[in-house]
Parts: C-alpha cells; sequence; structure tokens
C-alpha cells in the first residue's frame, strides 16, 4: 500500500495517495480559480464522493487591495498549506495578540479567496478520519501579498485603555486608579512571562524547514515582548507618580484640560 504524503510542519502523512489513477478511496480533487474571469469544475470520480461543483472565479490583479483579515489568512498560508481549522487555531495562537481579526468570518473568507483565485484547495479524503479541505496560496495571492508588504508601514491603529483611564483618571479617586493600573501592570506582566515560554519552546523551530520563517516569526515575538514590558515598566512610572502626588480626586480645570488636548493634537 502507498504511504501518504508528509505535510509540512504537521507529524503524520496524509493517509492517502495521490496518484490519477485511485479508486473510490484516497483521492484527492484539487479546486482552483484560473487566473482568468470563468469557473473550474470538478466532477465526482465515484458514488461515494461529492458532486460535482463549479467554482467561478475572478481575475485578480497584483494591486489587489487587502482586508486585515486576508492578511492574515494570506499570511499564515505563505508558510504551508493549511486546514480551515489549522489557520483558525495559528490565527488565535500567533497572531491574535497583536493583530486582530474576526475569527468568525475566516472560513467565509477562505471562500471568498478561493472565488477570487487567491487560495486554492485540495479536497482530501481520508479512511477513518473526517475529509478535510487543505488551503494553499496561488501565485495571484502571493503577488497580493507581496505588493501589500511592500506598502509603507503606518502606525499602530489603538485602542488603549489603560491610556484612556490615564486621560480621565481626574475622575475617579486616586486609590481606585491606582488599583486599576496595579491590576493591568499585573496581567501585562504576567502575559509577557508566558511570551516568554512561548519564545522558548518555538525557538527550537529554528534548527527546522522552516527556519527562515521561524526567525522572523521570532523577531516579530521579540517585539511583542519588548512592547509588553514597556506597559509594564509605563504603568510602574504612573503609579509611583499617583503615589507621589497627593492627589485626592482633585478635578483638573477645564483650562488645563484644553491646554492637553491642544497638545496632544499638535503631536503628529
Amino acid at each position: 500500500m502507498s504511504r501518504g504524503r508528509l505535510i509540512p510542519g504537521t507529524a503524520s502523512a496524509w493517509p492517502v495517495r495521490c496518484s490519477r489513477h485511485m479508486g473510490r478511496r484516497g483521492n484527492v480533487r484539487r479546486a482552483y480559480g484560473t487566473g482568468q474571469t470563468g469557473g473550474v469544475t470538478r466532477a465526482a470520480r465515484s458514488a461515494d464522493e461529492e458532486p460535482s461543483e463549479t467554482i467561478l472565479v475572478t481575475a485578480p490583479s497584483p494591486q489587489t487591495e487587502l482586508s486585515e483579515l486576508e492578511v492574515a489568512l494570506l499570511a499564515l498560508l505563505s508558510i504551508r498549506p493549511m486546514t480551515g481549522y489549522e489557520i483558525h487555531r495559528h490565527n488565535a495562537r500567533a497572531l491574535s495578540p497583536w493583530w486582530e481579526t474576526p475569527r468568525t468570518q475566516i472560513y467565509p473568507k477562505l471562500r471568498e479567496l478561493e472565488r477570487r483565485g487567491l487560495i486554492e484547495h485540495e479536497y482530501v479524503v481520508q479512511e477513518g478520519k473526517p475529509n478535510k479541505r487543505l488551503y494553499s496560496l496561488r501565485p495571484p495571492g502571493s503577488q497580493a501579498l507581496s505588493h501589500w508588504l511592500g506598502g509603507s508601514i503606518t502606525a499602530p491603529d489603538m485602542h488603549h485603555h489603560m491610556m484612556m483611564r490615564l486621560f480621565l483618571g481626574n475622575l475617579l479617586p486616586v486609590e481606585e486608579t491606582c488599583r486599576l493600573l496595579a491590576d493591568y501592570r499585573d496581567r501585562m506582566a504576567a502575559r509577557a512571562d508566558s511570551l516568554r515560554h512561548a519564545r522558548e519552546r518555538f525557538a527550537g523551530s529554528l534548527t527546522g524547514p522552516y527556519r527562515a520563517s521561524v526567525f522572523f516569526e521570532l523577531l516579530s515575538l521579540d517585539h511583542l515582548i519588548a512592547m509588553t514590558d514597556l506597559e509594564v515598566a509605563g504603568t510602574d512610572k504612573a503609579l509611583a507618580a499617583l503615589q507621589r502626588s497627593g492627589l485626592d480626586r482633585a478635578l483638573a480645570s477645564g483650562d488645563e484640560v484644553s491646554q492637553l488636548l491642544d497638545a496632544i493634537r499638535n503631536v503628529s
């Protein structure tokens, strides 16, 4: 019996054979766009397979504008082919701390990317296991991702809750603000520790087949750790300033608030 193909990054081989003349079990069917407007039809090869279907695709451009979710999906598939479950898991574990995406939209977005000809899937029939779709990048998807990567890096989009607490700190008793800040500091410190442990585990992959990808993923993780450490240090600094201030819910005057707002607006 033929052995299955090994999927990069997994511990087991596909339980399928990939020859074109296979019978009722182990068929792998590829479904993808041609890069031109039109459709690709794939027909069932045996009675126990899915019926034929037509996939309509559009003509993608290398300058295709990508949403944040699309960038995340193409980025993950640039590492290796993945199933929808693997994409969901890696998005939650690797990207979500710094690239928030609506996870409930992953599967609909995969279907949309396939209709646009940016990705493709192989339908893998498995014995004793649920069948699965293995998604991978197509050249137009790689081109769209490369175009996005070549654009200028914009400043982060932020909804910084600790900063808002500081900005409106005069509206709470000082002891309450200190309690909130201390809780935030402790959670950020715990996150930094967790990220360091993840880095230690992940660093072993530098000697594996994906060492180039792992190298840059570790660089991003190092930066995330540094950002988290900065949150801890900055919150400690704010707490120390509050404890030295002697304030007791002293409300700032309207003129002082206006001056602060003007100063913030002038920061580019």
